[in-house]
């Protein structure tokens, strides 16, 4: 399977917007039209995602069929407690052995959301002392597996998990320390929970393995302008929240000037959902946005455009 070589940063994807697509189509049909169009648009590179259901060589020759490669993928659990450790750390190891086989080696260490985020959103609802260093004690369990299986793990906070204010990442981060976990910031997330992530890559530069370039409105960025407390799904739906990249208020410009001179990881364009009601239109946006915006950061002997 391939490996990647190259030490410049790449542009990819995310098919996280796919995922609001039809509920007459199977998960095998709608990664198929997602491909289909992802290869369509011009992407070349893809985030791993393997369908529990698929074995990996046709995974494998799935993206091959579109001319996709793989990149960097997401390992997720809530350390809640919901799920024990020594689960979390087997499905840790199958997820390790699944993306060095496709040549990766490093992975977005994604605290899932949980019920009292969930229901109020990037505010750090219920922060509670305790559970968060009992999170930190399993999170850095999960990345010290990962990383003795071959994958860097890099810590990607997200709205609605129990790593999603300021001081939450900053003390997680902190606490676990470089030698643990790197960074793998999502630009919209950080934008909506109150962060300044251009100052947030800055602050941990040398720490950042990968990013998602998503975006957020302004219209409920601000706690005071999100109703009577609406849940992530009712702000979600009101399709002014999430942003195609570049049409929204994260300040990418001076995200990408915060990365390090040395910085060779993937640049996933992410649409959490599509603010229009085309899929492939929101997609092709970011597509050509991209074109303009990343052009000169990751252009060389492979081209991620066409």
């Amino acid at each position: 399977m391939t490996t990647r070589t190259t030490t410049r940063p790449r542009l990819a994807v995310s098919t996280l917007g796919y995922l609001w697509g039809s509920v007459d189509t199977t998960p095998l049909e709608q990664m198929a039209q997602c491909y289909a169009d992802l290869h369509d648009i011009g992407f070349t590179a893809v985030r791993v995602d393997v369908p529990d259901d698929l074995p990996l060589d046709d995974y494998a020759h799935w993206l091959g069929v579109y001319q996709l490669t793989p990149a960097t993928g997401v390992f997720a659990a809530t350390f809640d407690g919901a799920e024990t450790l020594p689960g979390i750390l087997e499905r840790a190891r199958r997820t390790a052995a699944q993306h060095t086989a496709l040549g990766l080696d490093r992975v977005m260490l994604l605290p899932d959301p949980v019920p009292a985020r969930v229901a109020r959103p990037a505010v750090g609802a219920k922060h509670d002392r305790e559970a968060f260093a009992r999170a930190l004690e399993e999170i850095g369990e999960t990345a010290r597996v990962l990383g003795a299986e071959g994958l860097r793990p890099l810590l990607h906070p997200r709205v609605g998990g129990l790593v999603e204010t300021e001081a939450e990442v900053v003390a997680a981060l902190d606490q676990l320390g470089p030698d643990v976990v790197g960074f793998g910031p999502d630009t919209g997330h950080l934008r909506w929970a109150g962060m300044d992530p251009a100052d947030m890559v800055a602050r941990y530069a040398d720490r950042v393995g990968a990013v998602h370039l998503s975006d957020v409105y302004a219209d409920y960025v601000q706690p005071t302008r999100r109703g009577r407390g609406k849940s992530y799904p009712e702000l979600v739906a009101t399709r002014r929240l999430w942003a195609e990249p570049g049409a929204g208020v994260v300040p990418f410009d001076r995200v990408l000037a915060a990365l390090p001179g040395c910085f060779d990881g993937d640049l996933l364009l992410e649409i959490e959902r599509p603010s229009t009601f085309s899929v492939y239109e929101a997609y092709l946006q970011a597509y050509e946005w991209a074109g303009h915006m990343l052009e000169p950061l990751v252009a060389g002997p492979e081209p991620p455009l066409r």
